[in-house]
């Protein structure tokens, strides 16, 4: 009886070691990672909900380190592209201009990495932060007048942002990550006026973001 004890507690206890036992890093093309710390940086491009519709454009990053295989912590900064167009209020301001929102903010990045080591495996993240928003001349504008432009007080705004959001990653080499997640962007005190008037809704910038990084590091193992 003592012998059937020990047996079935031998077959109980040994997956449970081998399971215990470091993971080596599953990746694309191969690369066994040995390291057991991770520091790394992201390139990442935003496509986002803005002012009503679906074309605003983000472009930044982040990065920071790794804690216990699965916990990031680290600084990230964003700005907007001065694609999404806006009516200018001020009077007697140079019409020929097309304005554009634009802006940018920086902040804590906070991620957790579930099963890290698997070569496709999904992230939860946080990004708190603080910036501005006002806007600016349009790149594509072929006629405008500089110093009229410059003459004015353009509207701008200080916000608070936080965006959760979650990711699919995939492991292409060690050293190595692509990830392709989505997004929601909340700024719980934009307000962009011009004589007590909204030049866009309070709620211009809240919404869902396509994100798309690459990231490069020593990732932890």
């Amino acid at each position: 009886m003592k012998r059937l004890v020990v047996i079935l507690v031998s077959f109980v206890l040994f997956p449970l070691c081998v399971s215990a036992q470091d993971e080596e890093m599953r990746t694309l093309f191969g690369n066994k990672s040995d390291t057991r710390t991770g520091i790394y940086g992201a390139v990442e491009v935003k496509g986002s909900q803005l002012n009503g519709n679906f074309h605003g454009l983000l472009t930044g990053g982040h990065g920071g380190v790794i804690i216990n295989n699965v916990f990031a912590l680290g600084l990230g900064g964003y700005g907007l592209q001065p694609i999404s167009k806006v009516d200018c209020p001020i009077e007697d301001h140079d019409h020929t201009v097309t304005p554009r929102l634009s802006g940018g903010w920086g902040g804590f990045f906070l991620e957790y990495i579930n099963s890290p080591n698997r070569m496709l495996h999904f992230t939860i993240n946080s990004f708190f932060g603080i910036g501005g928003v006002t806007y600016t001349r349009g790149v594509d504008d072929e006629y405008y007048n500089l110093d009229d432009w410059k003459k004015f007080k353009h509207p701008s705004c200080f916000v608070f942002v936080f965006e959760p959001g979650v990711s699919m990653e995939l492991n292409v080499f060690k050293a190595f990550r692509m990830a392709l997640g989505v997004s929601y962007r909340y700024l719980p005190n934009f307000e962009l006026q011009h004589d007590s008037k909204d030049i866009v809704s309070k709620d211009a910038f809240n919404g869902v973001s396509v994100n798309l990084a690459f990231k490069f590091g020593q990732f932890a193992r």
